[in-house]
Order: C-alpha cells, then sequence, then structure tokens
C-alpha cells in the first residue's frame, strides 16, 4: 500500500491520524500485522546494536556511518528492537525508575514519536519494539532496598558470570512484581512509540516456566491482542506460552549452546503454526571465525529463507568484549527476492538431493546443510547468483552453503 504513506514530519499525533484517514482503519500503514506480512526478503533485524560496515563479496569494507545517519542504518533493518530511550523517550521530572512509575515527558513523547515516524518514512514495514526488563537488570532499576532483587544463591552465580552487563537477577516470580512489568509494557506501548515488548531470557520450559506463563498472561491482558510481544528462546521452544507470545527471537544458532541446523529449521517450523498471530521467528547466527564467513552468513540467511517467514541476522558472537549484536550489512541482504510464493519446505523432504529450496516472486533461494554433498541448480532460463553475480542456468552451491538465484 505504498500509496497510504505518510512521510511529512509533521506533528506525529496529526500525522498518524491523517495515516488512519487516508488508509483506514483495517489497512492502516501503521498496523505491525500489516507491516510484518508485507515486508519484502530478506528481511533482517537489529537487536540492540546495528550494522556497522557494508561489506562486498570480495572482503572490502565500507563504514555505514560515513555516508549513512544512525536513523538510515537502522532503517535497513525490518525490526529492531533496544532499550525504551534508545529513540528519545525520558522520563517525567522526579520519576527514577521507569518500572515503578513509567510516565514521560510530553516533549520526549513527542521526539520519540517523530523518530518512530522517519524510521517508517525510510523503511514502512520495520517493527519497532523495546526491551523489557523482568529476569534481570541494572542496579539502578529499582532501588537497592527493592524486595524485588533476588538475594540468594542463583543470583550470587548470575552476578559472577555476568560481569560484562552487570546486572541483577529479579524476583519475577512476585505477582506485584509482575503487575509492575505488566503496567510498563503497557505504558510503553500507549505512547505510540513501539509496537511492542521484547523478553530476554524467555525459556518456559524450565522451572521458572510456570512463572513466566504467569506474567505474560498480565501482559497480554493489559496490552491487547494486536501488540507484538518477542522471548529470547535461543534454541528452546515455547511449551507453556507460545498461544501469547507472537515471536520467538532464536538468538545464538552455531554456539556450542544451540549448533544444530536440523533444530533450528525444526524450531523455526514450529515457530510458525504455533505462536500467536501475528507469528514471526527472527534466527541469529554467530560467526566462528569473523564476519568475513560468507558461506556461513549464507547458510544463516537461506536456512531462516526456506524454514520461515522469519527475519535474520548473521551477527558478533557475545564473548567478544565489544557490544553484542553488532554486524556488517552484505549485499546478498538486500530486497530481492520480493514476497514468497512456495510454501515452506519440509525439513524431512529435501527437495534438491539434499538440499532445500523455496520459491519467491523474483527468484529462488536454496539452502545445503553443512552435512551435504555439492548440489548442482539448474533452471530453464538465466538466473543470477547473488552469492557471485555470475548469471546462467546451471549453478552449484556447495555444503554449508546458500545462495539466491534471480530472475533477470
Amino acid at each position: 500500500m505504498p500509496g497510504c504513506m505518510i512521510k511529512s514530519l509533521m506533528i506525529p499525533s496529526v500525522a498518524m491520524v491523517l495515516s488512519t484517514l487516508v488508509c483506514g482503519v483495517a489497512l492502516a500503514q501503521d498496523a505491525p500485522a500489516a507491516r510484518i506480512a508485507g515486508r519484502e526478503y530478506p528481511s533482517i533485524f537489529a537487536p540492540w546494536n546495528l550494522a556497522e560496515n557494508l561489506r562486498q563479496n570480495d572482503g572490502t569494507t565500507v563504514p555505514l556511518s560515513a555516508s549513512e545517519s544512525p536513523n538510515d542504518i537502522r532503517a535497513r533493518h525490518d525490526l529492531f528492537f533496544s532499550t525504551y530511550e534508545r529513540l528519545g523517550l525520558r522520563l517525567a521530572a522526579g520519576r527514577q525508575y521507569v518500572v515503578l512509575t513509567p510516565e514521560f515527558t510530553d516533549e520526549s513523547v513527542q521526539a520519540a514519536l517523530a523518530n518512530r515516524a522517519k524510521l517508517l518514512a525510510a523503511n514502512p514495514h520495520m517493527l519497532i519494539m523495546t526491551d523489557l526488563h523482568y529476569f534481570s537488570a541494572r542496579h539502578d532499576y529499582l532501588p537497592a532496598d527493592s524486595p524485588w532483587w533476588l538475594r540468594d544463591a542463583k543470583n550470587a552465580r548470575f552476578e559472577g558470570n555476568n560481569t560484562e552487563y552487570k546486572s541483577s537477577r529479579l524476583d519475577f516470580s512476585n505477582p506485584a512484581f509482575q503487575d509492575k512489568v505488566a503496567a510498563l509494557c503497557a505504558a510503553l506501548l500507549k505512547t505510540g512509540v513501539y509496537d511492542g515488548c521484547m523478553m530476554d531470557w524467555w525459556h518456559d520450559d524450565d522451572e521458572m516456566g510456570g512463572d513466566r506463563l504467569a506474567l505474560v498472561k498480565k501482559i497480554r491482558a493489559v496490552i491487547g491482542e494486536q501488540a507484538i510481544l518477542l522471548g529470547n528462546v535461543n534454541g528452546h521452544l515455547l511449551t507453556r506460552t507460545a498461544s501469547y507470545m507472537n515471536g520467538m527471537y532464536m538468538e545464538g544458532f552455531g554456539a556450542k549452546f544451540f549448533p544444530d541446523w536440523h533444530t533450528a529449521a525444526a524450531n523455526l517450523l514450529w515457530g510458525e503454526s504455533h505462536l500467536h498471530k501475528p507469528a514471526f521467528t527472527a534466527l541469529e547466527g554467530w560467526w566462528r571465525t569473523g564476519r568475513d564467513e560468507l558461506p556461513l552468513m549464507r547458510e544463516v540467511t537461506t536456512l531462516s529463507l526456506v524454514f520461515s517467514n522469519g527475519y535474520v541476522l548473521f551477527s558478533d558472537p557475545n564473548a567478544l568484549p565489544t557490544p553484542d549484536h553488532l554486524h556488517d550489512w552484505y549485499p546478498f541482504w538486500d530486497k530481492s527476492l520480493g514476497h514468497p510464493v512456495g510454501p515452506l519446505a519440509t525439513l524431512d523432504h529435501p527437495d534438491l538431493n539434499g538440499a532445500y529450496t523455496r520459491q519467491f516472486e523474483k527468484g529462488e533461494a536454496v539452502f545445503n546443510p553443512p552435512s551435504n554433498h555439492p548440489v548442482v541448480v539448474k533452471f530453464p532460463e538465466q538466473r543470477r547468483s547473488a552469492a557471485t553475480n555470475v548469471t546462467g542456468q546451471s549453478f552449484t552451491v556447495a555444503p554449508g552453503d546458500g545462495d539466491l538465484f534471480l530472475s533477470q
């Protein structure tokens, strides 16, 4: 619906009213479900931090900041989440703890809404979210004497292993604290700046799964059915909370705790059919030796393309001393495929000699598992390889690699 875009940076509240009047309530450009469904592929996301360089196939890189603003770089991504302050929200005067009194200055709300409008003008299908601290937080999140800090051996171990983030555990089993977290999510969404809330450490299959279920029920009750909830599950499934959560953030694919492509594919497929609608996944693969591992980047990207309608990222592993989730931008990620027109791949039935394919409006995605052999892809007409930029009718895809074969 390109004709519905409101690009003018007028007072944000007026712009949103005009958007509703022009586009109609049911098909409003600002509706999260419409933006999720309308985006093209590959669809890249940014958890907290953004792309740093444009990396070419020959290995050369160009800093994106040399030619693009932070807003432009952010808008390259179709899904972005970070702290609530990132787009400009600020607590009201006299308010110190956002979870206790989630009140924001009028000026900061207007500034954040203007930043949101700029992002959506640059990328009309972008989903914009904020993180929601319930499991752990820095020491300024609550008063030092708050009963909602977890003070036990579990937290001592957590702090000992968590020196990079300098955070402590929260007692989210406490019903009163659950109410505060739910109210905070509702207050953040009420500003109009964010489409939903992202929750880290969302493993609902452990001994705290019942507490997470109680918490998400409260959150969903106060934010409504249309708002978006995303949980960081790593390689887990949402066995208890899927009906309340829209998205699974699958962080760390390729790490020791989440190494197997078959598990990643099965979880991607599971998310498509089990999560609260609109449902999506966000698969983040980590490099093993560096950002120049182009075959691994293509493997992660095409794995997501054939087994999901989700978002994908290839990024730095968390163990580095630099900020987490930094990454390069690869031309392979440019919106070259359009929308999917073929069904998701069937995990137990590879359709290309052990590899998997999926059809899109403008080409075909091929994922070749690392355990397979090289596969030959043939077409009756000329296609262009996104990996090599070579045009032809026959191509070879190596194991542990993938490619996009684009129509001419």
